[in-house]
């Protein structure tokens, strides 16, 4: 009969025990799924970052031979073709998607709680009781913050995370305007080079026909002297243009993350020369929600919400618990009618914020940095506008001379020098108006393929700055 009441009475103890922990634990579940929810923030950049992780290779070994790091990748002269490859291979622009990807694990942290305290002890002289000597003694407690310390602290790390998008999408313009600049200086330097090709084909038949001039007594070798002269310099400038191409490919090459070594073809086409179909209050507005100032913005917003998660300090954080307390049997005689039965104890807690100086102080820094990254995206959105306005000016003034010397000066040198040529052949013009009007054409031609690279270049700064492809007023540009 006296076991039976003591199984009876230990079964009871167990179930309201475990009646005790499965409150607690509800509680637990309530509290956590409260604030497990992600901001619309959040998901989106989420979403963003497995969209562009998709379109990364993967990141070689930096301890790899540099020889046979990656496999040499085969470009087909196209622009396209080294901006998608610098896109996925850049390891600037990878660096930059590590620590977007690194802000994107901050509001899941922010949104944990504080772990559970599990106490365990053991009574080393028990302690009597009218059920039993009390043997151990076991404890859970879990606090919670103010809801809007996790709240507000998961929205804060949710627009750094945006922010973090903002400076890869921003440090993507950039790789697109480095791997563009040396791109169109190698075309450039190709057009050169078949300019001095032409200048010395120019050369060397007037070289010739002057030779056949002194043979007969028909011309001095003064003259013969002066156009070997020029001759000897065009194939010199030649000779550097093949220096300066090997330094520009090796930029390139940097520029677009390939291994070294890597032959780095131009297209031979120039760009086709077309003015913005947007105007300067268009493209002002476009250029006033770049990555860049759009980073600034997301930094104040997360800095707002640091200042409210600084608020919560102010108020009282709570916890629940519970105890459970474990009886071993009496030992007098008859037992008691509860021999053995545990004691369980639900708790409570709230902390006393005292500090409300030092809480007041964490508010003030937090919406001081606010006002930081506030006027931090004011100056850059008025450096972006002011660039926007300065780069369209270039391109427009670009446009105007490619046509000038396509449409005057190039025709016009090419027909005086022809004039002079034949006036020479027939004694009526000196050699130094030949090599002149040589001269003359010989500038006209750099400068038209100077014009032609400015504008290329000028045309991706201009993209850069404001953020995206600037529409044309008639057909595309046919850059890549």
């Amino acid at each position: 009969m006296k076991t039976r009441v003591r199984e009876s009475a230990s079964a009871e103890s167990l179930t309201r025990t475990g009646w005790a922990l499965r409150l607690l634990g509800a509680c637990m579940l309530t509290a956590t799924s409260a604030v497990a929810c992600a901001s619309s923030v959040e998901r989106s950049t989420r979403r963003d970052f497995r969209a562009i992780e998709a379109q990364l290779a993967d990141l070689p070994d930096a301890q790899a031979d540099v020889d046979t790091a990656t496999q040499t990748p085969d470009f087909d002269g196209r622009l396209s073709g080294y901006l998608s490859y610098a896109f996925a291979n850049s390891p600037e622009l990878r660096a930059s998607f590590e620590q977007w990807r690194a802000a994107t694990h901050g509001p899941r942290q922010e949104r944990r709680l504080p772990d559970p305290e599990l106490t365990f002890g053991v009574f080393v002289r028990p302690m009597e009781t009218p059920m039993g000597p009390m043997r151990a003694q076991l404890s859970v407690m879990q606090m919670f913050p103010w809801p809007t310390k996790i709240t507000a602290g998961s929205k804060a790390a949710a627009h750094e995370a945006e922010a973090a998008q903002r400076v890869f999408e921003a440090q993507a313009l950039e790789v697109a305007a480095e791997v563009a600049r040396p791109y169109w200086r190698l075309w450039h330097l190709e057009r050169l080079r078949e300019v001095e090709e032409q200048d010395i084909e120019i050369l060397a038949g007037l070289s010739e026909q002057i030779r056949a001039r002194v043979e007969v007594g028909g011309a001095q070798l003064s003259e013969l002297a002066q156009v070997d002269l020029r001759l000897v310099q065009a194939r010199d400038r030649l000779a550097e243009l093949d220096q300066e191409e090997r330094a520009l490919s090796a930029e390139l090459v940097r520029a677009v993350g390939a291994p070294l070594g890597t032959p780095t073809p131009v297209q031979t086409d120039p760009p086709v020369v077309i003015e913005p179909a947007e105007t300067i209050q268009e493209l002002a507005r476009v250029a006033a929600e770049h990555p860049r100032v759009a980073s600034m913005a997301a930094m104040s917003a997360a800095s707002s919400e640091r200042a409210r998660a600084a608020r919560a300090d102010r108020f009282p954080r709570f916890g629940l618990g519970a105890e459970w307390v474990i009886v071993g049997r009496s030992g007098v005689t008859p037992p008691p009618h509860h021999d053995g039965r545990d004691s369980v104890m639900l708790m409570g807690t709230v902390s006393v914020p005292l500090w409300q100086r030092s809480y007041g102080a964490a508010v003030e820094e937090a919406k001081a940095n606010e006002a930081a990254y506030r006027a931090r995206a004011l100056s850059a959105r008025n450096q972006v506008m002011a660039e926007t306005q300065a780069g369209l000016a270039r391109v427009e003034s670009d446009v105007r001379r490619v046509r000038l010397y396509e449409h005057s000066l190039v025709p016009q040198a090419e027909a005086a020098l022809e004039s002079v040529i034949s006036s020479y052949a027939v004694g009526r013009a000196s050699i130094a108006e030949v090599l002149m009007a040589e001269r003359e054409l010989l500038e006209a031609r750099h400068a038209i393929v100077e014009v032609q690279v400015d504008y290329a270049i000028d045309w991706v700064e201009l993209e850069r700055i404001v953020g995206r492809p600037v529409a044309t007023k008639e057909v595309d540009r046919g850059s890549d």
